[in-house]
């Protein structure tokens, strides 16, 4: 008999954040002072958590951070990794809004995502993929091997429109924020 040990993931929303301090709050059926005392250790023992406050009562978690190491959704994912799932994050009060500036307003969140998955995969292997980089790259692949076995396709999708693909994706995953090195 397989005794795997059975994640149960906890929700909260994000109830306040300025640079360096967001406090979170937990749904009423995670509020147990255990629930909470585990996220407590668990951000503490991360390099860049200045303190962490907990308000059992209503279920509020205070993270004061080092905005200079760590971002918003950078908090956010380690939440995420503590199986604590943040609900409404298409709503979230000003995720790092001076980070995107020059981009009409908008967060971009294919960026973010693709950041997260950098982060995730160095984390998890140790080796130091670029997917900003691997990801036009598959797309310049894609478009030149379809280019050389149909040729350039006029009649249907042609193998340029991958390279145009390729090319979008590298300008748009480059120009996001090119004033802040990537932390790993």
């Amino acid at each position: 008999m397989n005794h795997a040990k059975h994640h149960k993931h906890k929700s909260a929303i994000v109830a306040s954040h300025i640079p360096g301090r967001i406090r979170v709050k937990l749904h009423s059926q995670n509020r147990d002072k255990q629930t909470m005392e585990e996220i407590r250790k668990n951000l503490e023992a991360q390099e860049g958590i200045n303190d962490v406050r907990l308000n059992p009562a209503c279920g509020s978690m205070t993270v004061r951070y080092d905005h200079d190491r760590h971002s918003m959704s950078g908090i956010l994912g380690l939440l995420e990794d503590m199986d604590l799932i943040i609900d409404s994050i298409g709503h979230l009060p000003n995720i790092d809004e001076n980070e995107y500036a020059g981009h009409d307003g908008e967060v971009p969140e294919f960026v973010a995502a693709v950041n997260d998955l950098n982060r995730r995969i160095h984390v998890t292997t140790g080796l130091p993929v670029d997917l900003k980089l691997v990801l036009p790259l598959a797309f310049v692949g894609a478009g030149a091997w379809s280019i050389s076995k149909k040729g350039l396709m006029i009649e249907s999708v042609p193998g340029l429109l991958f390279l145009w693909l390729a090319f979008d994706m590298f300008v748009k995953l480059h120009s996001a924020r090119p004033d802040k090195p990537e932390n790993l």
